[in-house]
């Protein structure tokens, strides 16, 4: 495996350190509250993003193991509304996103070049296992920015 390799999947490996220090010093209350109605809590932004690695996991290994596939899709308001991630425990949300990265990280270890370069198609595009191993990154950082912002509207009596 090359140097680059390496580093590229300790960088993914660090995100769930980067959303554990977005979470430091937050009360209970702090993590259910939410901006509207339709926005979600700093816990249910945690919780999309076990949802998003659990897709990712079956579409990288699809992307792997079969010629051409279709990329899962998924509604990802409709996830989180129904998981009632607000009712869990931050420390179960964040043990899950930890065993989903953990997993994935080791599959990545495993590729082969010719297997980062393997595309499948979402939406009538090709994506390769690099796109979508780099968007997952992007995607957690983007969430991580949404968690802060949100931490900033939290007003100052919760």
């Amino acid at each position: 495996m090359s140097e680059t390799t390496l580093q590229n999947v300790s960088n993914y490996r660090e995100t769930s350190g980067l959303i554990k220090e977005s979470l430091v010093g937050l009360t209970n209350a702090q993590l259910e509250w939410k901006p509207a109605a339709d926005k979600w809590s700093v816990k249910e932004v945690v919780a999309h993003l076990v949802d998003s690695s659990l897709v990712h996991s079956i579409r990288i290994r699809k992307i792997v193991a079969e010629t051409s596939p279709e990329i899962t899709l998924y509604h990802q308001d409709a996830w989180v509304s129904s998981s009632h991630a607000n009712q869990s425990a931050l420390q179960d949300i964040l043990h899950a996103f930890d065993a989903a990265l953990a997993y994935n990280a080791l599959f990545y270890e495993r590729l082969t070049p010719e297997q980062w370069d393997k595309k499948g198609l979402n939406n009538g595009k090709e994506i390769s296992v690099s796109d979508l191993f780099q968007g997952f990154i992007r995607h957690v950082n983007i969430h991580i920015a949404q968690i802060i912002r949100t931490i900033q509207e939290i007003p100052a009596d919760i």
